[in-house]
């Protein structure tokens, strides 16, 4: 019997259009992980997210629903499942925002998994660090996802074409239409596929990595980072 996770992500977004094309999105995205651990199916994985409300954001319909990795997974592979959130309430597996690093060992998951997290922790060098920490505590893979900054729509605001406006007049439109608090400097920094490239590249050792993409009305949308450190 499914349980309550399997049951909401069942159900048909509560948002608009928008929140529609990010639920399909999502679960491209599970299915482009699933496909990057190639089948392993009993690795670990330490499943790294943000919760809705952190640094103020507003609620978001598909945000209760973040962790889609827990919601599709067979029951043997959430087993094997550590999720942890950034910017959790107390009594939670959690981390301070702004501070990247985890309380894990090198290298203590096959896998690690960062859904729609990057652009909100801050600028490109707490980006970095994130990413740097992701990367030390995975043995086998890391997969990171995020909307793409030049995309039409802005899934992060649900605003479209605003977000190619020059980066003041971006945040000030925001403000204007309600979005200012959840959108600020401190707490959404898009990204883009050579963002992805560089911090990959940026990784001691330089791991095998590559960036992929998931469409929109024939546009990149979603970007997805995989940093292989060992081959299964």
């Amino acid at each position: 019997m499914k349980n309550a996770i399997d049951a909401d992500y069942g159900a048909a977004p509560a948002g608009g259009y928008i929140d529609k094309i990010l639920s399909t999105q999502r679960r491209k995205l599970f299915d482009a992980f699933m496909a990057f651990k190639q089948g392993d199916s009993n690795g670990s994985v330490l499943n790294v997210g943000i919760v809705p409300d952190h640094a103020g954001q507003p609620a978001d319909p598909l945000a209760g629903r973040f962790d889609y990795v827990l919601a599709w997974s067979t029951p043997q592979q959430r087993a094997g499942i550590t999720s942890y959130h950034l910017g959790a309430p107390a009594g939670a597996r959690r981390q301070q925002p702004g501070d990247m690093r985890l309380p894990f060992a090198d290298s203590q998951f096959d896998w690690v998994v960062c859904n729609e997290v990057i652009e909100r922790v801050g600028d490109f060098e707490k980006q970095f660090a994130l990413v740097q920490e992701l990367g030390r505590v995975c043995g086998k893979g890391l997969f990171v996802t995020t909307s793409n900054r030049r995309h039409p729509i802005e899934f992060n605001t649900r605003r479209p074409f605003l977000h190619w406006l020059p980066r003041t007049w971006w945040r000030r439109a925001l403000a204007w239409t309600g979005k200012g608090k959840s959108a600020g400097a401190a707490t959404l920094n898009l990204v883009d596929s050579a963002a992805l490239y560089k911090f990959a590249s940026l990784l001691p050792g330089k791991p095998e990595h590559d960036v992929g993409h998931k469409r929109v009305f024939g546009i990149k949308a979603h970007f997805f980072l995989m940093v292989r450190k060992e081959r299964s």
